[in-house]
């Protein structure tokens, strides 16, 4: 089966244009990925598990021996909810009649796509007359210059042994806040840096959970004025926002992300491939673009279906030539 549309990834703009595209009748394949969730995704999951804790004990922290056993019990609680999250969704998808496929997805042409899943690792590979890289995007470290006090990735720390006493993390809007609310929640005296300019209804739940939020345009200022006065912490950087592009193969079919793994796009959202267009938080540039998930939907919907197909014996004559240049360089 050949489908009008393949959507890889699961950012709010991409699940926004597959249940638009499946109401209207689109022959549609979502492509979730298993590991590499969009920053939105795990933002909507840590909020519902937050919600869920704090409900269930009232406001207040979790027992002291929750954070002396193996961060991985919270690893695994923000795994089922991120689990919770995406069924909710595909169920949504099923009953719009949109095809669903769980693994990571590779582009190997413009209208070709490989999906690799499950433990055997198996290989499907799936064509389509439109392909939408709706990825998203990862939170991650800046670069600091030299002497700064050292940063930690958001990962490592539910990677480690066990929690340490205080963390500080700096930025990360929705995922900021919701990361220092899980582990203020635990036990761990929780501080999130802020630049003070947008509120989020995160930041609520962070303040419900014992989070203390700063307002400092300057993260690394505060932190070595910290460590000066012996008061350090664990410094968890969110501020680095990244295109969650380098799995795809995108370059292979022509297509070259910026140097945070963003893609730039017309104003109709179709890349310099024609069919492959980005959606989403991995867009990093777009001419007159907005932003809303709904407006990027509707113009990637109206590129493909008022887009003028070539004339017929133009592309006879393309593939005649290309036949021919075949020939030559054989």
């Amino acid at each position: 089966m050949r489908y009008d549309i393949v959507v890889i990834g699961n950012d709010e703009a991409a699940l926004e244009l597959l249940c638009m595209a499946g109401s209207l009748g689109k022959r549609v394949l979502a492509i979730l990925p298993e590991q590499r969730h969009s920053e939105w995704m795990i933002s909507i999951a840590l909020r519902r598990l937050i919600e869920q804790l704090l409900n269930d004990g009232a406001g207040s922290r979790l027992p002291s021996s929750v954070r002396r056993c193996s961060p991985g019990l919270v690893k695994r609680l923000l795994t089922n909810a991120l689990t919770s999250e995406i069924m909710d969704y595909m169920a949504v998808l099923e009953r719009l009649g949109v095809d669903v496929r769980v693994g990571e997805a590779r582009i190997l042409s413009r209208n070709n796509v490989m999906i690799t899943s499950g433990m055997d690792c198996s290989r499907t590979v799936f064509s389509a007359d439109n392909v939408v890289v709706g990825c998203g995007t990862r939170r991650t470290a800046t670069h600091r210059p030299l002497g700064l006090m050292p940063s930690s990735r958001p990962e490592s720390l539910l990677s480690g042994a066990m929690f340490p006493d205080a963390v500080t993390i700096l930025g990360g809007d929705q995922l900021g806040a919701g990361f220092s609310a899980l582990l203020s929640l635990i036990g761990v005296e929780s501080r999130l840096i802020t630049d003070g300019r947008a509120d989020c209804a995160m930041q609520e739940l962070a303040i419900a959970a014992g989070v203390r939020i700063i307002d400092d345009g300057n993260g690394d200022e505060y932190v070595r004025a910290q460590s000066r006065s012996g008061r350090s912490a664990e410094v968890l950087d969110f501020r680095r926002s990244v295109g969650f592009t380098e799995h795809l193969g995108l370059a292979d079919v022509g297509v070259e992300p910026d140097e945070l793994g963003r893609l730039w796009c017309a104003s109709s959202l179709e890349t310099w491939c024609s069919g492959i267009f980005g959606i989403g938080d991995v867009v990093g540039f777009s001419a007159d673009i907005s932003r809303h998930p709904t407006d990027q939907a509707r113009r990637i919907l109206n590129r493909i279906s008022h887009r003028i197909r070539r004339p017929h014996f133009l592309r006879n004559r393309e593939m005649s030539f290309s036949g021919t240049s075949a020939r030559v360089s054989d």
